[in-house]
């Protein structure tokens, strides 16, 4: 054969076959090898790793950082599949990265150590997608994202944080992690640090984070302690004084720490001395100081006589008067001066007055308000016996419901209203007992004694009837005057109530046939009247067979009654 023909192709021994097939198996699921993109396409990247041909990658196998690749690109990949009838090997640059940088969080995970990560995107309803070592996607749980940051995704976006790593799964790949936990940890560290260094007796600042009833809670360096309430003052309270506030600075003992229980535990009060420790002393019965009414009950006033001092001025201690409550004397926030009267160091009680710090108002009430005075006065109280009147501070006279007028009343209200001004006259005046009384009606005509002489046994009076009983009937007999009417005084007939004959507001005569006038009564008859009228008919009738009868019977009736 010359040089000029062409030379025919030989097929492939069989020794150049096994020689490729050789090639193949120098390569291994799980290598990791350096290549360099040759062709990228919307379905496969091919990757030159040195084999005959070249290595497939899906675009999705390229690492969480990596948008796109170009043609040139050096990248290391890990061979995931091998096709060896094919020939052809396929691989993952994800996968490489995650192989060499697992290991890296396996040791955190082991540890319990932080690692950084970057938050990239949002699982709707349920969490985000955390970018761990540029390039490990691990998903954060919502609820696991903490207190310190906001939920928006567009302001967590791109920010590095630290994190815990709660479950690894090298197989499936599952990595989930926990910037609430990373918290948790540093606190629990911060708190662990700050356990060691407190000691009881220190005096340390600390700045309130909130306030409850049974006392104030103090961040003292990262962490919270208790001032309870009753380790804020040395006086008795039932909740923080309203003068702390939250984010206050405050000076503060440790009184203990508990570890066990996690507990730090601090007092006000202990960083000055006890106020009770030798008070009966520095006060004692019979001092006269000032103070500050700090606050009132319906039983007195508590007034503050020394810092963590208070003491008590019973209603009855107020005034020399008789106040319903201690607000009617005294405000919050007023300087007052009192007496002390007695002093418990071991109850930590002060008794305090007011009225004997003030001169006694009833030592000569009888000098200036002696019987038959004619004083003025303000109407300060109304109560169903009558009203109290005020003639000066701290002297208070009763006018009872029987001297407020002559006339029937049912209620004071009637007469008179409270913050009413009144003129009225001094009737008892006892220093002893620290009364006074008056009358409004000693000041009027009394109705009575008018009534008597215009009236007398045997007048015959005409008037509207105002009320009825069972056992009779009262008659209006002038404006201020009423009688009574028996029911044995109505009618001859017998009758079971007065209500068979008489009705309210029905006008009648009556005779008078008594007058108490000891107890200012007057008894009344329609039965006389009745008679009189029936022997006045018979006098003027013509029929004298007729009438005899009636006038025997009227004369009768008179001459009992009244001897005529």
């Amino acid at each position: 054969m010359s040089e000029l023909e062409p030379k025919a192709v030989s097929e492939p021994s069989q020794m150049e076959v096994l020689l490729d097939n050789q090639d193949v198996l120098t390569y291994s699921r799980g290598d990791i090898l350096q290549g360099r993109v040759v062709q990228v396409t919307e379905t496969n990247i091919l990757v030159d790793i040195g084999y005959k041909s070249e290595a497939v990658m899906k675009p999705s196998e390229l690492a969480p950082f990596r948008k796109e690749v170009q043609v040139g690109d050096e990248i290391e990949v890990l061979i995931t599949y091998i096709d060896e009838e094919e020939g052809t090997i396929y691989v993952s640059e994800k996968a490489a990265l995650y192989e060499k940088r697992i290991s890296e969080l396996e040791r955190a995970y082991r540890h319990k150590l932080p690692i950084l990560g970057t938050i990239e995107d949002e699982v709707k309803g349920a969490g985000y997608h955390v970018n761990l070592l540029k390039g490990i996607r691990a998903f954060l749980p919502g609820s696991h994202l903490g207190d310190d940051l906001p939920p928006k995704l567009e302001e967590l976006k791109n920010k590095e944080l630290p994190f815990l790593i709660l479950e690894l799964d090298r197989r499936e790949r599952n990595l989930v992690v926990s910037h609430r936990a990373y918290l948790e940890q540093l606190e629990r560290q911060k708190k662990e640090e700050l356990f060691n260094r407190l000691q009881p007796g220190q005096v340390i600042e600390g700045t309130i984070k909130s306030i409850v009833d049974f006392g104030i809670f103090v961040d003292v360096g990262g962490f919270e302690g208790l001032v309870h309430r009753s380790e804020i003052s040395w006086k008795e309270l039932p909740v923080p004084p309203s003068t702390y506030k939250v984010g206050d600075k405050v000076t503060v003992k440790v009184l203990g720490v508990d570890r066990s229980k996690d507990r730090i535990s601090l007092s006000i009060k202990q960083l000055r001395p006890d106020p009770w420790i030798g008070l009966a002393q520095r006060y004692p019965a019979g001092t006269k100081t000032t103070g500050t009414v700090v606050s009132l009950t319906d039983f007195g006033a508590f007034v503050r006589i020394a810092e963590d001092v208070e003491g008590l001025v019973h209603i009855s201690e107020l005034s020399w008067g008789y106040p319903q409550h201690p607000k009617e004397v005294v405000q919050i926030g007023q300087t007052v001066e009192v007496v002390v009267l007695d002093v418990n160091e071991q109850e930590r009680r002060v008794s305090l007055s007011m009225k004997r710090a003030q001169p006694d108002p009833w030592a000569t009430i009888e000098e200036k308000y002696p019987e038959g005075k004619i004083v003025q006065g303000k109407v300060t109280k109304l109560v169903e016996f009558g009203a109290f009147v005020e003639l000066e501070p701290g002297v208070e006279a009763l006018l009872h419901i029987s001297e407020m007028s002559w006339d029937k009343i049912s209620k004071p209200s009637d007469v008179v209203k409270e913050n009413q001004e009144i003129t009225a006259k001094v009737i008892k005046s006892d220093s002893a007992k620290r009364k006074i009384r008056l009358s409004l009606r000693e000041l009027q005509e009394d109705p009575w004694h008018k009534f008597l002489e215009q009236y007398a046994v045997g007048s015959v009076v005409e008037g509207p009837i105002t009320e009825i009983k069972d056992f009779g009937a009262f008659m209006k007999i002038t404006d201020d005057i009423e009688g009574l009417i028996h029911v044995s005084e109505i009618t001859d007939e017998r009758i079971a109530t007065p209500r068979d004959v008489l009705q309210p507001g029905q006008v009648v005569k009556a005779r008078i046939i008594g007058i108490n006038e000891e107890k200012r009564q007057v008894r009344l008859s329609m039965r006389t009247t009745q008679a009189q009228e029936r022997l006045v008919r018979s006098e003027d009738s013509g029929h004298e067979a007729v009438t005899m009868g009636e006038r025997i019977k009227g004369l009768k009736e008179l001459k009992e009654k009244f001897g005529v």
